[in-house]
């Protein structure tokens, strides 16, 4: 590699990184604060950088939350997507897993959808991500069903592995991650018997 072509590369490694920090700064400010008591001088501040860089990097307040959230889902179905899963406690467990890395940040997000117009794209996103993995998840027990007990079943199925059954029993009731996860299993594998006995 020439010395420009090295310098270059150094460069964008540099932007990369600023990029990151940058990111890293919101999701950590968001796990503690309202989107709207977060200035770009604030994520700034965190990511160890200024204002400005905050804006020709991203634009705005909004495109580091757009950055944010792309980067989210890319981190969130590579780690679900990364073991083979065969039984409900499998599934459970790489749902934790996910849960209590980014959980608080997701709750919080989900807690100012109606303020915050801009979150709505976001938010669907990841909806339609966390359906299509439960859907490919449950899909042995789902396949024998008919259409419209399948379509109940994945309803119930989403409500059950929700983000918020797992801010209801970790935070609200204060279970551990293990309690959480058997909570979890149960109740889902509950549900699962019923078509069996069917």
């Amino acid at each position: 590699m020439s010395p420009r072509a090295y310098r270059q590369s150094a460069r964008a490694d540099a932007v990369l990184d600023t990029e990151q920090q940058i990111v890293d700064a919101l999701t950590a400010l968001l796990a503690e604060r309202w989107f709207d008591e977060i200035t770009l001088d604030d994520i700034a501040a965190a990511a160890g950088t200024t204002r400005q860089t905050v804006i020709r990097r991203f634009g705005s307040k909004t495109g580091v939350l757009s950055a944010m959230a792309a980067r989210l889902d890319v981190s969130i179905q590579a780690q679900r997507w990364s073991t083979p899963a065969e039984s409900v406690a499998d599934i459970v467990a790489l749902l934790m897993d996910d849960y209590e890395r980014t959980g608080d940040v997701i709750v919080r997000t989900l807690g100012q959808e109606a303020r915050f117009p801009e979150f709505a794209p976001i938010l669907d996103r990841g909806r339609e991500g966390h359906r299509e993995w439960i859907a490919d998840m449950f899909k042995a027990w789902l396949d024998k069903l008919d259409d419209k007990a399948r379509r109940d079943r994945l309803a119930q199925l989403l409500v059950q592995t929700d983000v918020w059954i797992w801010h209801l029993l970790r935070r609200a009731q204060g279970h551990s991650t293990m309690e959480t996860q058997r909570l979890m299993t149960q109740a889902i594998e509950r549900l699962l018997r019923e078509d069996g006995a069917h």
